[in-house]
């Protein structure tokens, strides 16, 4: 198509056999426009991609066929976009990828959603592909679904040994997008839930570190000192001695 576009624009040079300096700037801007046709295009598949992977994050985690099949249709945009211009490669092999990531995750999901409706005394989903997908999704920076994904696993399996880093990569999802008092909740849920585990001195940790963060220098020594005091002997109690130093007697 595109070479169809510049074989219209030259022809009339070719015609006259003569290029002026109007034909060479008529040629240029036909290019050019061409070009921004094809920019616009990716820049609104992106878009669309970007919000068809956080939109699951509104709907069960067990996705059902519609979204499969959205996410095929967008795959098949794709290559329709590929197809007119050899430019942008990289940028579209990018996102071709995470489509194609997006819909097998959608496929997996769809299949164990299919696999609880022909066998509704079994359990609904396999807890640890959720969480994988999930955190998957977090990796990617797809914060809103990794959220949905984590927060439909602790109602599928509370009590899944992964519980409790489930409920930690929750805050980090809120903490990823911003919104730091989303987080801080987050990981104080990690504290009343899963005091015992593992997660329980990050959190504490990325508690003290985002009140500093906020200047309330008071909360995070606090919390950087119960982290010591409470997990002494764990990593995260090393690196809350090292932020007690920064702060000295400020």
């Amino acid at each position: 198509m595109r070479r169809a576009a510049l074989a219209a624009l030259a022809f009339p040079l070719l015609a006259g056999c003569i290029a002026t300096k109007q034909d060479i700037r008529d040629l240029q801007l036909g290019m050019a426009t061409q070009q921004a046709r094809q920019d616009s295009m990716v820049a609104v598949l992106i878009a669309r991609t970007e919000a068809m992977l956080d939109s699951l994050s509104d709907q069960n985690v067990r996705l059902r066929g519609d979204l499969a099949n959205r996410l095929v249709a967008i795959d098949r945009q794709l290559v329709q976009i590929q197809e007119l211009s050899g430019q942008n490669q990289a940028q579209l092999g990018a996102l071709r990828r995470q489509v194609d990531t997006a819909a097998e995750e959608a496929r997996r999901a769809q299949a164990a959603a299919q696999r609880a409706d022909a066998a509704p005394q079994e359990e609904a989903a396999d807890p640890q592909e959720l969480f994988d997908a999930a955190l998957a999704a977090l990796r990617r920076g797809s914060v809103a679904t990794a959220r949905g994904g984590f927060e439909e696993f602790l109602r599928a399996a509370p009590e899944h040994r992964l519980a409790a880093d489930a409920q930690y990569n929750i805050g980090q999802s809120y903490e990823q997008g911003r919104d730091v008092p989303a987080a801080i909740t987050a990981y104080e849920r990690v504290l009343s839930e899963y005091a015992t585990s593992a997660r329980a001195p990050a959190a504490l940790l990325r508690i003290g570190r985002l009140e500093l963060g906020r200047g309330n220098r008071t909360q995070a020594r606090t919390r950087l000192n119960q982290v010591v005091q409470r997990f002494p002997r764990s990593p995260e109690a090393a690196e809350a001695r090292t932020e007690l130093q920064r702060l000295g007697t400020r």
